[in-house]
């Protein structure tokens, strides 16, 4: 949602689907769609079909097409009363998109712009929304202005295009009959099969095998070589779809490891179109990073074809590493903005991890622990938490944690290990409860340490404190 005064439309005359479309709906399922949206307060928040992110410029547009659902018995969910509602109602926007089944991102040039629009999309894209871009303007238009988040999170959706009035009828239309069957498809997906187990697993996966983000964190992800909507993507033309991935092959053909700076200039120059039109200068440093990470370049600086091809790996399939490249960036990139301290939805988020908390999520909650910015590894740490990520690998990285320099780090990883009861952590944190300098951190690592409890913290605790009555009572004399 973004602010400001509404702005006349050309497009007045309300959209009416027609008579070709999937059978009507009954006036009953109407009426309850509407109420969906009748009367929306702070306090009315409930979770609805559809959700609408739209800037409030935008907002006679937005009247039209919720609508248009509602008239097809789709229930709405915006936010009709704006800024001025407070941080309290901002908080609501955020618990919409989660509970809310579909997503649709009202796109122009003043929304794109919003602050507020663009951590609701990077929030229902981690959340696994099914999103429905809608644009007032064409992809070619908006693309160029858009931040990195969107240009990333929006390349492989297909848009709804509201430009020509001619058409905006049959457009909205057909997108409503996409909605219906992503409706009728999330409904059949969560009714277990009578007579068969609930099944929600995607099968065995190589324990080696790297996730990837549109599988888990998004799949609903359409995946296109030439976008409809002139969306730039990476280009694979030198691939076919579903073909495993031949680029290591194609550049480094024999060699079992490369130089990373070697790797680097060839991947600028293969991807030079998707990642000088994604990302500026600072973000392509970023990216660059964030590779070097994933794919365990040793300090010595050389990228192994074993570690290349871990990183290409989902459920034992090689994907083409142009489609990982994007897929990492927009994951990474997305949770980024998800959790920085700015988000205006990193609250929400939170607060209902649990409720989307894949092995995704968790590795991109990982990779947030050695982000550059203090702000974010603190948040990192405590929403790591949040997702009962209690195994070892998870657990010593929080430790770690407690060296970092930033005292509202070590903070955050005290709270973290204590909450998840980490009886490894006992000697670190007891060291760090006993000669940290700043007392914030010192009553965290005491507060962790009663919160893991056990014979060993136990000692611990009370030795220090014997100690420290002892050397007190020293004093005094």
């Amino acid at each position: 949602m973004g602010s400001g005064a509404s702005t006349t439309s050309t497009n007045s005359t309300k959209p009416s689907i027609k008579d070709d479309k999937p059978a009507s709906i009954p006036e009953a399922n109407k009426q309850q769609a509407k109420e969906g949206t009748k009367n929306i307060t702070p306090e009315s928040v409930e979770a609805k079909d559809i959700m609408i992110s739209y800037s409030h410029k935008d907002k006679e547009m937005m009247h039209q097409l919720k609508s248009t659902l509602e008239d097809n018995g789709i229930s709405v969910w915006v936010d009709v009363i704006g800024l001025t509602a407070g941080v309290d109602f901002l908080s609501k926007i955020g618990q919409a998109i989660i509970d809310a089944k579909l997503f649709v991102s009202l796109l122009s040039e003043t929304s794109i712009e919003s602050k507020y629009c663009q951590d609701e999309l990077a929030l229902a894209y981690i959340s696994n929304k099914p999103i429905f871009p809608v644009g007032l303007k064409s992809p070619e238009q908006l693309y160029p202005k858009m931040d990195t988040g969107m240009k990333l999170q929006l390349a492989r959706f297909n848009w709804t295009l509201l430009l020509d009035e001619t058409k905006i009828e049959k457009n909205m239309g057909d997108m409503v009959v996409r909605m219906r069957n992503e409706l009728q498809r999330l409904k059949s997906s969560s009714e277990p099969i009578e007579g068969k187990p609930d099944k929600t697993a995607r099968g065995k996966r190589n324990p080696l095998a790297r996730q990837n983000s549109r599988q888990v964190m998004h799949t609903t992800m359409v995946r296109q070589k030439t976008m409809e909507s002139g969306m730039l993507s990476v280009d694979e033309t030198n691939y076919e779809e579903n073909q495993e991935d031949i680029f290591w092959d194609m550049h480094f053909k024999n060699e079992e490891s490369v130089k990373w700076t070697r790797f680097v200039e060839v991947v600028m120059r293969e991807y030079s179109s998707f990642i000088t039109n994604t990302f500026n200068e600072k973000d392509q440093e970023w990216i660059s990073n964030v590779l070097h990470h994933e794919m365990c370049v040793g300090e010595e600086g050389v990228l192994s074809k074993e570690n290349y091809l871990d990183f290409c790996s989902v459920d034992g399939q090689l994907i083409p590493f142009g489609h990982r490249l994007q897929d990492q960036a927009v994951e990474s990139y997305t949770m980024r903005e998800v959790f920085n301290m700015e988000s205006t939805v990193r609250v929400e988020a939170i607060e209902n991890l649990s409720k989307f908390n894949g092995p995704a999520v968790k590795e991109a909650l990982l990779d947030l622990l050695k982000d550059l910015d203090p702000n974010v590894r603190a948040v990192a740490a405590i929403s790591l938490a949040k997702t009962g990520a209690d195994d070892k690998h998870s657990i010593q990285r929080l430790m770690k944690s407690l060296l970092d320099k930033d005292r509202l780090v070590r903070e955050s990883g005290c709270i973290a290990l204590g909450h998840l009861k980490a009886r490894d952590a006992v000697p670190k944190l007891v060291q760090l409860w006993r000669n940290d300098f700043i007392s914030t951190v010192r009553e965290a690592a005491e507060a962790a340490l009663s919160q893991i409890g056990g014979e060993e913290a136990n000692k611990a605790v009370h030795m220090t404190k014997v100690l420290a009555e002892e050397i007190q009572m020293l004093t005094k004399h």
